[in-house]
């Protein structure tokens, strides 16, 4: 294949964007920060290397937000005169039905918009984004890289939740998992720092961020994770509850609440802004180094839900070569990263708290030489993965064409 590949990753509040050359290089990349009323912020650099900076100073929505960012993109890209081959969406949630790199199609698109309700914080912004992606280049193909991929692997006792099947006509609830294409980055990544084969790796995979989740891998196979039906399950996270008894819901619904004040605290309302007040770790452990007493009991009530699944997904893969923390809390945030650590040496992870506290620029093991498990810092690389899986199925494809 020869050209570019232009992979967009629309979040709730921010867009994603890179440029990247059949190589796997980022020759450019765009990122948009809309989740404020004051503005719409987007940064990053050029076909040449050189800074992109823009200011709007005025709300925006994920829509007008995409059209800025996308505009972007087609100015520079006809500016360069660049051959773009392909574009690839991060989607959020594609159920049982998708699996794989999938060619996006009208039909394709009529079926995530059934999932929706799966992922409400992100489908329909994973589709907003194809949409307008289609209108500013009408002759690109396009592509949807699913998160629930990752964990089609998980096995069917681990999957199914303790509820009756074919409850609902509409829905099929099972154990989906999320951020599967982050833990696709960090299986291969640890294989490379490691000097192993990836079917060989057992790993705990921590991706910590605005959503958090823990997923346990075997073998190089995603086994068992955190999140499930739905992204809100599992571990604390920003607005998200994460692991709740549901008879409080019932109770609150008996109380008055509807179903979409109920969606609003579940999603919106909970973890950490429901605990302190406020959802950006970096400024919570400020708060808890001025011994402010609610961001305090929301770090450790984070740090301990954490341990426990670390706990549990000991038990059932028994040996762990590698601990890894990922995503923006679990690459930047060394504090988080001793909290949960502390007091697991029992479990055989041990780490160098001088190479803990460093600046990491690139991946990196940050395991005492004692430890019998090894405890990795990998930065995420969504975008990355979404390029080489595009050009892995390009090439197959081709390889199957008839040939004249």
């Amino acid at each position: 294949m020869s050209g570019y590949l232009l992979i967009v990753n629309v979040g709730s509040t921010s867009i994603k964007s890179r440029l990247f050359t059949t190589d796997l290089q980022t020759d450019a990349a765009l990122t948009a920060d809309y989740g404020t009323a004051v503005g719409l912020a987007v940064e990053g650099r050029d076909i040449h290397g050189e800074p992109v900076e823009q200011y709007i100073a005025e709300a925006h929505d994920t829509s007008s937000a995409l059209a800025v960012v996308l505009n972007q993109w087609r100015l520079m890209i006809a500016a360069n005169s660049l051959p773009l081959a392909a574009i690839g969406h991060r989607i959020v949630h594609g159920a049982g039905w998708f699996d794989t790199v999938t060619p996006i199609t009208a039909n394709v698109l009529e079926r995530l918009e059934q999932l929706d309700h799966y992922a409400p914080l992100h489908n329909p912004f994973n589709r907003l984004g194809v949409i307008i992606a289609a209108g500013f280049f009408p002759d690109v193909r396009q592509f949807a890289l699913f998160d629930t991929a990752f964990h089609r692997s998980i096995p069917e006792y681990a999957g199914r939740y303790a509820i009756p099947s074919r409850l609902s006509e509409k829905v099929d609830f099972y154990r989906y998992g999320f951020h599967g294409i982050s833990c696709r980055h960090s299986l291969s990544a640890a294989a490379e720092l490691l000097a192993c084969d990836p079917s060989g790796l057992n790993l705990i995979v921590l991706h910590l961020g605005g959503g958090a989740s823990a997923t346990a891998i075997r073998a190089g196979l995603s086994i068992d994770t955190s999140m499930g039906f739905s992204p809100t399950e599992g571990l604390m996270m920003a607005g998200r509850c994460g692991d709740l008894d549901p008879m409080i819901m019932l109770a609150l619904q008996r109380e008055g609440m509807t179903p979409e004040q109920l969606d609003d605290l579940l999603n919106h309302q909970s973890g950490l802004l429901g605990i302190c007040g406020d959802t950006d770790m970096r400024s919570i452990l400020q708060k808890a180094g001025q011994d402010d007493a609610t961001a305090m009991l929301a770090i450790d009530m984070y740090c301990y839900r954490i341990k426990k699944y670390i706990g549990a997904y000991c038990a059932i893969l028994g040996e762990v070569s590698a601990l890894v923390f990922t995503g923006g809390i679990g690459e930047h945030a060394p504090l988080i990263r001793d909290k949960i650590l502390t007091g697991l040496d029992r479990l055989g992870f041990v780490m160098d708290r001088q190479a803990n506290l460093r600046q990491m620029s690139q991946n990196s093991d940050i395991s005492d030489a004692g430890s019998r498990s090894r405890i990795l810092v990998i930065h995420a690389e969504e975008e990355r993965v979404c390029a080489q899986q595009i050009l892995n199925f390009l090439d197959e494809t081709s390889d199957h064409e008839p040939r004249g």
